[in-house]
């Protein structure tokens, strides 16, 4: 995994955390122990790590990061939820910081790993470090999200009255586009970003921008949101950007909904 993508795990946790408001288990940890749990684990994991890269052999042991007392005066140190968020993201890019570190070979570098839960002996033995790490960001921050999600309190919100509607054009790389010439390539390029101008300066588009690591194929090069009231029309106009008409570019337009007054628009250029 990347560093991005580690941090990237941890999303769904961190905002379930940042939202707050958990109902008192009946039975077994509180968010707050959950958390302090998380942020044990990966210091311990990361020490582990670090005494690799130093050229040590340490070996792992969950025991502190399931000892409640432990967990409860993590939780008290922190003083709150949100103090234990902060925890967990350092922790978590502390971790991500520490894989990147691991070269392949040091990353195949066992550490005798084990892990008690609910009283029992569920894991020793060796382990490379770099897939304890791949894991801890896996299948166990998976199952914690899961017990967070046990104690999130409702979440239901009522569709709004009315909508704001807009167009949204998609513009995909076309994958047998000509091959082309820098020069050539720079001034399309400014007629194209002129296009949206007067786009813009028309009233018909509202922003536009390129997008950037897309997973899908051929892939997506920009976003334009226009506000036309008509699908058809919004594909007209789009179809005539110059890179577009030069077979560069190909168009797809969809209607999207949102609340009235959620977006603002910054004048163009601005």
């Amino acid at each position: 995994m990347t560093t991005e993508q580690y941090e990237a795990a941890y999303a769904p946790l961190v905002a379930s955390l940042r939202r707050g408001g958990y109902e008192a288990p009946h039975e077994g940890w509180s968010a707050e122990m959950i958390a302090a749990h998380i942020v044990i684990t990966n210091d311990s994991i990361a020490d582990a790590a670090e005494r690799v890269i130093a050229g040590e052999s340490p070996d792992y042991d969950n025991a502190r990061a399931i000892d409640e007392q432990v967990l409860m005066a993590l939780a008290s140190k922190a003083r709150d939820l949100d103090g234990l968020v902060g925890e967990v993201e350092r922790s978590a890019a502390r971790l991500a910081l520490d894989q990147e570190r691991l070269t392949d070979n040091l990353g195949r570098t066992e550490i005798h790993v084990v892990i008690h839960s609910d009283g029992e002996l569920v894991l020793n033995q060796p382990m490379p470090i770099g897939e304890f790490i791949t894991v801890n960001a896996g299948a166990h921050l998976h199952a914690h999200r899961e017990q967070l999600r046990i104690l999130e309190p409702p979440c239901v919100v009522e569709p709004p009255e009315s909508f704001e509607i807009y167009e949204m054009v998609l513009l995909f790389d076309n994958p047998v586009a000509p091959e082309r010439d820098p020069k050539e390539s720079a001034v399309l390029l400014r007629q194209h970003l002129g296009f949206f101008s007067q786009m813009y300066r028309g009233g018909y588009m509202k922003v536009a921008g390129p997008v950037r690591g897309g997973y899908t194929e051929p892939s997506v090069s920009g976003i334009g949101l226009y506000q036309t009231g008509s699908v058809e029309k919004t594909r007209s106009l789009a179809e005539d950007d110059p890179l577009v008409r030069v077979g560069d570019l190909t168009v797809e337009v969809v209607r999207w909904i949102t609340a009235p007054d959620a977006l603002s628009f910054a004048p163009w250029g601005s």
